[in-house]
């Protein structure tokens, strides 16, 4: 506690905090530049967006509402086996003239694009 025999104004006022202090408020730059930075890490890859992998997403959500997953294998296997099953319509349909060629070649993309999604998860 100080004593009344003390000028109750300080002649040598601190205008800072004691000790060495480090002030963030502005940069400083090193001479040359070279050297001294911390290399930054490279920003995380980012999957490709095709085609493909919506379709396999898409796919995927359905079956996470379902409560189970393309990842799974045995869920994969059972998938592409019902794909398959559809193929063989298809292409049945395609053999009695129920679908044209061109109808047959378009939906026969889009079941093998449906049949490689799990590969895309």
């Amino acid at each position: 506690m100080p004593s009344s025999a003390e000028p109750a104004h300080p002649e040598h006022t601190v205008t800072g905090p004691p000790g060495n202090v480090i002030h963030f408020g502005r940069r400083l730059t090193t001479r040359t530049g070279r050297g001294r930075r911390t290399p930054q890490p490279a920003p995380p890859e980012s999957a490709v967006d095709t085609p493909q992998q919506r379709l396999a997403e898409t796919a995927e959500a359905f079956f996470l509402a379902a409560e189970t997953s393309l990842t799974d294998e045995a869920t994969a296997a059972a998938y592409r086996t019902t794909l398959t099953l559809v193929q063989l319509m298809l292409d049945g349909s395609r053999a009695q003239d129920l679908v044209g060629e061109a109808e047959h070649q378009h939906l026969t993309g889009m079941v093998n694009g449906l049949r490689d999604a799990p590969d895309h998860l």
